[in-house]
């Protein structure tokens, strides 16, 4: 059964790792190339804008965000398979469902760029007010979706990092500062959701320089980070975790412990008690093979 823990910790560990760091490269890759947005209720001048920009270089952007993010997801979930094996079941549900709802809205919104953009550019040199009323409808609703998406994904972060610690398998720093900027996230995004309620406008979570570079940018480099380390333990045949300060539970393989059965107990304790030692046969004495014969009857 420890072999079986060892092959599942082992295939947790490549394929998170390598989902961890081969989607934080693209996704801080495709942050650097995303270009600054106008304000997110100023469609007219977002409009504008996206007309400046080649279909085809718009589609690729896109479509490295997506792949990004369903490589995140993917080792989001291997991450979460390890920390139930480690015992953190609790937190292994919250980084599970919130990493596979928010990468599935990641990947469901930002797929839509796909068609939209050459759609749009075009009904819009055709019909300007109708081709700006329809991409106001889509691109409101993607704000919203892929708002709700950065928040699950920044929770999955930090229970990910706060369990990792306690369980052993991340460092402290690295933890506690994952756990730091994804609470850090969610605060700007709740403070932004409030004061919509209140202006009317609409959040864009890739609008400012601030939460793209000051909060996305060191998750990047945080899931980066996680996925080295899975990768080194993984080729270096070492179990997950070594070498990390902090708790280090062992796996258990059953539920329960095994209990010892009479044949593997000594013959000392299957004889019935006050019953004298058995010992290697001799002529006589109490360690006889015989018990010593009785005297007469007193007539």
């Amino acid at each position: 059964m420890a072999d079986v823990i060892d092959e599942r910790i082992r295939a947790i560990q490549i394929t998170s790792g390598f989902g961890f760091t081969a989607g934080a490269i693209l996704v801080a890759l495709s942050l650097f190339l995303y270009p600054s947005l106008p304000a997110a209720n100023e469609t007219n001048k977002i409009v504008e804008m996206l007309s400046k920009q080649e279909s085809g270089g718009w589609m690729m952007l896109h479509a490295t965000l997506v792949l990004g993010f369903v490589l995140v997801a993917i080792g989001f979930t291997g991450y979460g398979f390890l920390l139930h094996l480690k015992g953190s079941s609790g937190a292994a549900a919250i980084v599970t469902a919130c990493s596979l709802v928010g990468g599935t809205l990641w990947a469901a919104f930002l797929s839509a760029e796909f068609f939209v953009h050459p759609f749009i550019m075009n009904l819009v040199s055709i019909e300007p007010g109708l081709g700006t009323m329809l991409f106001s409808l889509y691109w409101f609703w993607k704000l919203g979706a892929i708002a709700l998406a950065a928040v699950l994904l920044f929770a999955a972060v930090a229970a990910a990092g706060l369990a990792g610690t306690a369980r052993g398998l991340q460092p402290v720093w690295l933890g506690w500062g994952g756990a730091f900027f994804a609470v850090l996230g969610i605060l700007v995004y709740l403070i932004d959701f409030l004061s919509a309620g209140a202006t009317g406008a609409p959040i864009n979570p890739l609008r400012t320089a601030f939460v793209r570079f000051g909060v996305g940018l060191p998750l990047q480099l945080w899931l980066g980070a996680v996925g080295v380390m899975m990768l080194m333990d993984w080729a270096n045949k070492r179990p997950v975790g070594s070498g990390i300060g902090g708790r280090r539970d062992t796996v258990q393989t059953t539920g329960r412990a095994p209990k010892a059965s009479l044949e593997q107990k000594p013959s000392m304790e299957r004889q019935r008690p006050g019953a004298p030692p058995s010992g290697p046969s001799g002529p006589s004495g109490p360690s006889g093979s015989e018990p010593p014969p009785l005297p007469p009857p007193i007539p």
